[in-house]
């Protein structure tokens, strides 16, 4: 009997120990941040959290000019920083072009490319001004590389 009993208390004890020592038995509140008192540190720690990007709105007409020539960007669809639309640049012949492109929030810059096939398909690096109604910078042509500026004011 003595040594049925000396078992249980093992068994027992051992249960105990496990039951303390197991991860999500201890106290929740505690590490669900429950009743936890607020420190300058803490306030600490969040203000020192990334801030958030706002991704701003640049669908709508941009007009300009491209190559000192009349031009007109029509964005017409945005899903978060990815973009397109349509560009048009009155040359001698109305150069029509589909565009894409990406704008990166962090550094106001946007690139697209065409995306209709033909000799004078290329892409676009430029950026944003602050105020979110200016784009400007340059376009490079895939076929030889040739640089053309452009400057595009939001209507």
């Amino acid at each position: 009997m003595n040594t049925l009993l000396k078992l249980i208390l093992v068994i027992t004890l051992i249960a105990i120990v496990i039951v303390v020592t197991i991860p999500g038995c201890k106290n929740e509140t505690a590490s669900r941040g429950e009743n936890q008192e607020i420190t300058d540190d803490s306030v600490s720690a969040v203000a020192q959290q990334e801030p958030i990007i706002v991704i701003p709105d640049i669908k709508g007409t941009w007009t300009g000019t491209f190559d000192k020539r009349t031009t007109t960007l029509t964005i017409t669809e945005q899903t978060d920083s990815n973009f397109s639309g349509k560009i048009s640049i009155k040359y001698k012949e109305t150069i029509n072009q589909d565009v894409k492109g990406t704008f990166r929030p962090a550094t106001q810059k946007v690139s697209m490319e065409d995306q209709v096939h033909s000799k004078y398909m290329g892409k676009y690096d430029g950026k944003l001004s602050d105020d979110g109604n200016n784009l400007s910078g340059t376009f490079t042509m895939n076929r030889d590389g040739t640089k053309t500026s452009f400057n595009l004011n939001k209507k």
